[in-house]
């Protein structure tokens, strides 16, 4: 395939908070690199961070981080995936929200999502090295040290989109709290973030699975994802942990609770719901000044285990699209990307998310 010379692309200005759709130009393609064809691109909640202010990106920037295309083209060097599957022009694909060195202090400790000389996608600046590397555009560059998949005929563009984000964050968040059958599982937030952690845990034989939320509209959805316990936590009032106690095996508390909902108020709810020697798991609070105090007692004598998670490894995107292969029918994954609108109506787009909070995800298909 011959590259075009520019594709439209919308830019993100964090300055003026405005989008502007616009043409970019394209560069050859790298030895060990992979044009994509963007297919389709979800609006996740971080992009809402930066789009509303709440974390600046330093620039002018192509958003969308959660996304699948077809190849375009293929650089020198590039013949297969990243598990050996033959690569070729046409074939639909999806990939990691990060590049990594492999080599680095960081990748070489099992963190690549932590690399020192990192390359998120949906997250760098259209004046650097590759501007066309977020979802909000017709193509998008994996540059090399990008994990890449392609996607099975069972999996739809729209069942597909978000498993490189939010699928694959919480399958991290399941592997590291070590979530066994028969473990009590709590997860706080019933975004989509939450609600793939509540059918990865169901997946994997955990019950009870409590799933909290506010909102009416996301609780209605919770069972389909493999809650079996759903609760208002604003209902419960006070007695809100005794409740989430009675929820678990001889009332004696979880053995994991998952913050997936963000808000730094849930830190407390979610340590005292724990049993001794539980862990707590922090995935939500990504954006600058997420405070919360704690009862550093609590966590000393109860023995517990507090975890932070950002992003994913190769791994956790190998494993989240085999149980999205396996799973799709059990959970409905289906609903979860409501609408899909043209690059042009990206202002319609983030007020239907807004708007709806039974809306999980709206997408954009250039």
């Amino acid at each position: 395939m011959s590259i075009p010379t520019s594709c439209r692309a919308l830019a993100f200005d964090p300055e003026s908070t405005e989008f502007d759709l616009r043409e970019l130009p394209m560069r050859p393609l790298r030895r060990g690199e992979i044009l994509a064809r963007v297919s389709l691109s979800a609006i996740c909640g971080s992009d809402l961070h930066t789009i509303r202010g709440r974390r600046d990106p330093g620039g002018p920037i192509v958003l969308g981080h959660e996304i699948c295309g077809t190849v375009a083209a293929l650089g020198e060097g590039v013949e297969a995936d990243s598990l050996g599957a033959p690569l070729g022009a046409g074939d639909r694909v999806t990939w990691g929200i990060a590049a990594s060195c492999g080599r680095c202090f960081y990748c070489a400790r099992g963190l690549p999502q932590k690399c020192a000389r990192l390359f998120k996608y949906g997250h760098e600046t259209i004046d650097g090295d590759t501007p066309l590397s977020g979802g909000f555009a017709e193509y998008c560059y994996l540059v090399p040290g990008t994990p890449v998949y392609r996607l099975s005929d069972g999996l739809s563009d729209r069942l597909a989109v978000f498993a490189n984000c939010s699928l694959a964050t919480m399958q991290a968040a399941v592997r590291m709290a070590q979530v066994t059958p028969g473990d009590g599982v709590l997860i706080q937030g019933a975004g989509l973030v939450g609600l793939c952690a509540a059918a990865l845990c169901a997946h994997r034989g955990a019950e009870p699975v409590v799933l909290l939320d506010p909102r009416e509209e996301r609780i209605a959805l919770a069972q389909d994802f493999g809650a079996s316990h759903i609760t208002d936590p604003g209902e419960a009032g006070d007695d809100l942990v005794s409740e989430l106690h009675d929820a678990t095996d001889g009332g004696r508390g979880f053995d994991v609770a998952i913050e997936a909902c963000g808000a730094p108020s849930a830190l407390r709810t979610g340590v005292e719901a724990l049993r001794i020697g539980g862990t707590y798991l922090l995935a939500g609070c990504v954006y600058p000044g997420a405070t919360a105090e704690i009862d550093l007692q609590r966590l000393t004598t109860r023995l517990l285990r507090l975890q932070g998670l950002h992003n994913y490894t190769p791994l956790d995107l190998q494993e989240a699209l085999r149980f999205l292969e396996h799973g799709r029918h059990r959970f409905a994954f289906a609903r979860v990307v409501r609408e899909v609108f043209p690059l042009d109506q990206i202002a319609a787009a983030l007020d239907l998310m807004e708007s709806d909070p039974s809306v999980l995800r709206v997408a954009l298909r250039p």
